[in-house]
C-alpha cells in the first residue's frame, strides 16, 4: 500500500487545489526536488488522489512507475512520501495564510518595526488600516490583529525616536489586546458551560472574581464581539432573565458583518438553545414565535448555509416551527424557495415530503398520500416520517382498511429491518399499537379514551407522541401542551 497519510491528506484537495499544488511544486523557491514533481504527477496520472485506486495499488508496483529498472528503495521512497506530505502542508498553511491579506502586512510591519524606514512602514500600515475596514469585521481576529499592528507601530516609533513618548499606539495595542481576551475568554467559558449540560465532567476555565460586573462598567460591550459572548453567558447563567436573549437576538441582526460565517453561526445555535432548552421544552409555547423569528434572521442573514448550501437540520426545524405556530402558507413558500439549496442528494425527497407535511396540516390529504408516493424510502429518516405521515393521514380520513393494512407492514418492515435500533423500533412499534388502539375506540367510551390518555402519557418510548396525545386529548374532550 502507498503511504496512507500522503494519499489521504491529498484527498481533501478540490481540483483546483491540485493545479495550484503542482505550480507550487514547479517553483524552485518551494521546491528544489525535480523527483517529487514527478512523484505527484504519477500520483494524479493513476487517479489515486481521485480515491479511485489506492486501495489496490501498492509501494513496488508504483515504483517501478516511478523508477523503471531500479531496484526499490524503502527509505527512499518513505523519505518521497514524508517530503511530498511535508510540502502539500507548507502549501496548505501558505493558503491559509493568503486568505487573510491583513495578516501579510502585520507580518510585513514585524519586518519593518526596527529599521528607520519610516515611510515604508507608514504605508504598509495604511494599507493593514484600509484592508481590515474593506473587511468590515469587528470579531477577536479583528481585535488581534489590530493589537499586532499597534503594537508594531509603538515599537517602530520607539526606534525612530527612543526618547519621544508613542503613549496613543500602545493605549490603542493595549485596548485591542484586551478585547480580544475578554471575547476568547468568554467563548471558552460559554463552552464550558455548554460541557456541563451535555457531559458528566466539567471544563476548567475560571473566570477572575466578578469578572461579568467589571466588563458591565466597563467600555468593552461597546465592542459586538465582546458583547455577543458575554449576552451568551448570561443567558446560560440566567435563563429566566430573558432579555438578554432580546438583546441578542437583536445583535444577530445588526452586528451580522462582524463576525466570520462559522462564528455567527455559533452565535445562532447558542440563541436558538436558549429558546429549547430553557423555554419551549419546560412549556413555554410562546418562544416557539422567538424561535421563528430567529430563524427568519439566520436566513435573511445567511447564518446557517455553510458554502452556500442550507443545513438539512435546520431546514427540518424552520419547517417543523412553522407549522407548529401556523405559518402554513410562510412554510410552503419556505420549502419552495429554499429546497434547491440543500445539497443537492436531498432536495427531491425534501421537497417531496416536506410539502406532505404542510398539506397535511392544511387537511388537504388527497395531495399528502399523491406527494408521499414520491417520496424514496433509500434514506431511513424518509422511510420512517413517510409512513408515520400517511398512518396519521388515513387516521384523519377514517380510512380503517388502508389504515389496517399499513400499520400491518409497517410492524413487518420494523422487526425485519436490521438497520434501525432495537429502541427506535421500539418507539415506532408503540406507535403502531397506540394508533390501532385509537382508531378503534367509541367516541363514547370515554372511560377507554381517557385510560388510553393516561397509557400515552406515561409511555417513555413513544414515537409522534405529541400527535397521538392531541387526538386522545380531542377524543377525551381536552387539550394537550405543544413541545418542540
Amino acid at each position: 500500500m502507498l503511504n496512507t497519510k500522503l494519499v489521504t491528506f491529498l484527498h481533501s484537495f478540490s481540483r483546483f487545489d491540485l493545479a495550484q499544488f503542482s505550480k507550487y511544486l514547479a517553483s524552485p523557491f518551494f521546491n528544489e526536488k525535480e523527483e517529487l514533481v514527478h512523484f505527484f504527477e504519477q500520483l494524479v496520472e493513476l487517479e489515486l488522489l481521485a480515491g479511485k485506486s489506492e486501495k489496490n495499488f501498492g509501494k513496488l508496483e508504483f515504483w517501478k512507475r516511478l523508477y523503471p529498472g531500479l531496484a526499490y528503495d524503502d527509505v527512499r521512497f518513505r523519505r518521497l512520501c514524508s517530503d511530498l506530505l511535508r510540502l502539500a502542508m507548507d502549501f496548505t498553511a501558505y493558503n491559509q495564510y493568503a486568505a487573510n491579506p491583513t495578516t501579510g502586512q502585520v507580518f510585513l510591519l514585524h519586518a519593518l518595526a526596527n529599521t528607520r524606514l519610516e515611510k515604508h512602514f507608514d504605508g504598509v500600515l495604511r494599507q493593514a488600516e484600509l484592508l481590515q475596514k474593506k473587511a468590515g469585521l469587528r470579531d477577536a481576529d479583528f481585535h488581534y490583529l489590530s493589537y499586532k499592528m499597534h503594537r508594531r507601530r509603538h515599537e517602530h516609533l520607539e526606534h525612530i525616536s527612543p526618547k519621544t513618548a508613542a503613549f496613543d499606539p500602545i493605549e490603542k495595542a493595549d485596548y485591542h489586546l484586551d478585547c480580544y481576551y475578554f471575547a476568547k475568554k468568554l467563548e471558552h467559558y460559554c463552552d464550558a458551560l455548554g460541557y456541563r449540560n451535555m457531559v458528566s465532567e466539567t471544563a476548567k476555565v475560571a473566570l477572575f472574581p466578578e469578572f461579568l460586573k467589571y466588563l458591565e462598567q466597563s467600555p468593552y460591550l461597546s465592542e459586538p464581539v465582546v458583547k455577543a459572548w458575554y449576552l451568551v453567558a448570561r443567558m446560560m447563567l440566567d435563563p429566566d432573565e430573558a432579555h438578554f436573549f432580546l438583546e441578542m437576538k437583536m445583535l444577530l441582526e445588526t452586528e451580522a458583518t462582524s463576525f466570520q460565517p462559522k462564528e455567527l453561526q455559533t452565535l445562532f445555535i447558542h440563541s436558538m438553545n436558549y429558546c429549547i432548552d430553557t423555554k419551549v421544552n419546560i412549556g413555554r409555547g410562546d418562544y416557539l414565535s422567538e424561535l421563528f423569528s430567529l430563524y427568519r434572521i439566520a436566513l435573511y442573514r445567511e447564518i446557517i448555509f455553510d458554502n452556500g448550501e442550507l443545513n438539512p437540520h435546520h431546514y427540518k426545524n424552520i419547517i417543523t416551527i412553522s407549522l407548529q405556530i401556523s405559518e402554513l402558507a410562510w412554510a410552503e413558500n419556505f420549502i419552495r424557495d429554499y429546497t434547491h439549496r440543500l445539497p443537492k442528494s436531498d432536495q427531491e425527497n425534501a421537497l417531496n415530503f416536506n410539502l406532505a407535511h404542510v398539506y397535511y396540516y392544511q387537511k388537504k390529504y388527497d395531495q399528502v398520500i399523491e406527494l408521499l408516493q414520491e417520496v424514496e424510502y433509500q434514506n431511513i429518516a424518509y422511510s420512517l416520517g413517510s409512513r408515520i405521515l400517511l398512518i396519521r393521514t388515513y387516521f384523519e380520513q377514517r380510512e380503517d382498511q388502508a389504515l389496517d393494512s399499513l400499520i400491518d407492514s409497517y410492524s413487518i418492515f420494523l422487526r425485519r429491518n436490521r438497520l434501525i435500533s432495537k429502541d427506535v423500533k421500539q418507539q415506532y412499534l408503540n406507535m403502531l399499537r397506540f394508533t390501532r388502539k385509537l382508531f378503534a375506540l367509541a367516541t363514547f367510551d370515554k372511560k377507554g379514551i381517557e385510560k388510553t390518555l393516561r397509557e400515552i402519557k406515561n409511555c417513555k418510548s413513544l414515537a409522534a407522541k405529541q400527535w397521538l396525545l392531541e387526538k386522545a386529548g380531542e377524543m377525551a374532550g381536552t387539550h394537550s401542551t405543544n413541545n418542540f
